[in-house]
């Protein structure tokens, strides 16, 4: 009879890797910045401010890995994870959508609950584009229409200019530029997407952290497009795109290559960018600019160290250091409106 070698024993996964598997680390980072958006608009925040968007965050990141697992798209463990434990993840995040929206309807002003539902429709049409770039017939129409969009994004100035210089976005809109002409050319297939996606999520992961505070002044025009929100938003997505590059620092396909390139010219237009922003800001804007500046140097770093540490600590190390410039921020932030 054939021998057969037994099934290879479970690897024991290490306390701190739990805080990435659990998604726990993106909730971190958000509390830690939403006072230093109530500091930037002078809002007042309440503990239902704090625990509506925990949960939101940690709901929106549970559902992404979850699919991302269930469908075979996710490549790391804590995909594996979610695919594996959908049932009870699920049953988790229905009983964490119920609470927190029980908490919201009755602790929360109504106008920051309206704000509220429509990141939450945001973050549903972030879904739907990202499911809709995996059909190969559209993912090259995407690629295109997005990239368009955030480029006009990026150009569009703002209503009152803020003092620092804004070379920054004519840097990312040429990146953008950049990708976008590569991800069209027919040797891209499917084509470099990653990089429009992790920029989506960024944008979205700092309006569901800044809609609070600015729906107390009402100030959309500001939430959309303002420097301050997406300098944090290329913030956060360069931190999950350094994620994807430092866990697989010898990938050799397409797409890897091309933002290995391109990494450093996005570090040098956000970092730079809101260092120049930070040159002529007001007291209340300062601190968050200079917060993304100290956020860009971490990445820097740690893009330095590629290859010296082991895949799992990079997730880790960069949400640690958005959480550590946030309270930094906070900390050298002003204490009272003037």
């Amino acid at each position: 009879m054939p021998e057969f070698s037994p099934p290879p024993a479970p690897v024991r996964l290490p306390w701190w890797r739990w805080i990435n598997w659990l998604a726990l680390d993106a909730v971190a980072v958000a509390v830690a910045w939403l006072p230093v958006f109530a500091h930037l608009t002078g809002a007042r925040l309440t503990p239902v401010n704090t625990g509506a968007l925990a949960a939101g965050v940690w709901l929106f990141y549970m559902a992404d890995r979850i699919l991302d697992g269930l469908t075979g798209h996710g490549k790391k463990g804590r995909h594996h994870f979610a695919g594996r434990q959908a049932a009870w993840l699920l049953a988790l995040m229905v009983a964490v959508a119920a609470g927190s929206g029980y908490w919201m309807l009755h602790g929360m002003r109504a106008i920051t609950v309206q704000a509220g539902v429509w990141v939450a429709m945001a973050g549903l049409l972030y879904f739907g584009i990202v499911a809709a770039s995996r059909w190969k017939p559209v993912s090259q129409v995407l690629l295109l229409g997005v990239s368009v969009l955030m480029i006009m994004g990026l150009v569009q100035q703002e209503a009152h200019i803020a003092a620092g210089f804004q070379l920054w976005r004519a840097i990312a809109a040429g990146t953008l530029l950049t990708v976008l002409f590569f991800g069209l050319r027919q040797q891209y297939d499917p084509p470099p997407w990653i990089l429009v996606k992790k920029g989506l999520g960024g944008y979205l992961f700092a309006l569901g952290v800044a809609v609070g505070p600015f729906s107390h002044v009402m100030d959309w025009d500001g939430l959309i497009r303002a420097a301050p929100v997406m300098l944090f938003a290329g913030a956060c997505m360069l931190n999950s795109l350094g994620i994807r590059l430092w866990e697989n620092p010898t990938a050799s396909d397409p797409e890897s290559l091309l933002l290995r390139r391109l990494y450093p010219w996005l570090l040098a237009a956000i970092g730079l960018g809101a260092a120049a922003e930070a040159w002529g800001a007001d007291a209340w804007s300062l601190p968050l600019l200079l917060g993304v500046a100290a956020c860009n140097a971490g990445f820097a770093v740690l893009h330095l160290l590629r290859n010296r540490w082991p895949a799992g600590v990079y997730s880790l190390a960069a949400d640690g250091i958005m959480v550590v410039a946030a309270l930094l921020a906070g900390y050298f932030g002003p204490r009272s409106l003037p």
